[in-house]
């Protein structure tokens, strides 16, 4: 079946971290025919991002012919963030367009953030012909887990300390050295707008929350939408690692022993969403980042299925 083809269900999913995008991954990766694209194009968009920002110089958006600057800026993206693995070709934007377009499976899901077009460049990369869809969630719960991780990964890359002073004193807004997460929701609500105007007018918006609560209802309706094919075998899963190896990403599938994704690659169903915690007990950068979002969200959910 060619990528072309009508009959093809493709969906491109964008996503805010810590919106159980992963576990979702890896729950639809049950379905016969499924192909996964795991963040290619958000490794694009963050070696193109250090690159630029360490050269002072424009990152090719062609491999052919730039094949040394691709593996330059993939070592310089290593180097800094302790990675391993990044496969130079896999970083290109125009190598990932003409993979995903010429791919012959029945089913594709593209997980990526939502930072990874970020300009009128690399939106000319952009693949026709998808169903988009974007995952939100309540705000406190989104910066409240993702300050816990980002700073266990920070610690675990050497960048942190992982004193309990350093833990209170980092801030997710300005202490992240990849993502501001100040931007996480106008930055999703921006490329909602943008995709509304350009690709799908009726984008699909999961409210992760409600993913958590009450799963066969959400996927119930995210099938539908979609085309895909739902059965109960979708709530609950094999929890072995071993699915994500078959995962299109931007190296090998050391890329996925983040801190970020150790719950998900290893989950077996959804499980149910956590007690909110009351916003007088909230760090300072979360509960302020809470409150500026809050706007965002609401502008989003009301679209939610």
């Amino acid at each position: 079946m060619a990528a072309n083809d009508s009959s093809a269900v493709r969906i491109f999913a964008w996503v805010i971290p810590r919106t159980i995008s992963t576990a979702l991954t890896k729950c639809l990766s049950n379905i016969e025919g499924m192909e996964i694209w795991f963040e290619s194009f958000s490794y694009a968009h963050f070696v193109r991002q250090e690159y630029e920002k360490t050269t002072g110089n424009e990152m090719p958006m062609e491999y052919e012919g730039h094949e040394d600057t691709a593996r330059e800026a993939a070592e310089l993206f290593m180097a800094r963030f302790q990675g391993s693995g990044l496969v130079p070709e896999r970083v290109v934007y125009g190598n990932l367009r003409k993979e995903l377009q010429a791919s012959s499976s029945k089913y594709i899901f593209a997980k990526e953030g939502y930072l990874a077009f970020p300009d009128k460049r690399s939106r000319q990369y952009m693949v026709p012909g998808f169903k988009h869809v974007f995952l939100i969630r309540d705000p406190v719960a989104v910066f409240t887990s993702y300050k816990k991780t980002s700073y266990r990964e920070m610690t675990r890359m050497g960048v942190r300390s992982g004193d309990p002073e350093d833990e209170e004193a980092f801030d997710i807004e300005y202490d992240d050295p990849i993502l501001n997460a100040g931007e996480f929701f106008s930055g999703t609500v921006q490329c909602f707008r943008y995709v509304r105007e350009n690709l799908d007018p009726n984008p699909i918006v999961i409210n992760s929350d409600d993913l958590l609560a009450n799963p066969a209802e959400v996927l119930k309706k995210f099938c539908h939408l979609t085309g895909l094919p739902y059965s109960d075998s979708l709530l609950q899963w094999d929890a072995s690692k071993d699915v994500t190896k078959t995962w299109k990403t931007a190296g090998n599938e050391s890329l996925l022993n983040s801190i970020f994704y150790e719950t998900a690659v290893t989950s077996g169903k959804f499980l149910p969403p956590k007690t909110a915690i009351p916003s007088d007990k909230l760090p300072p950068d979360v509960r302020r980042l809470a409150h500026q979002s809050m706007p965002y969200f609401e502008e989003m959910n009301k679209y939610k299925i």
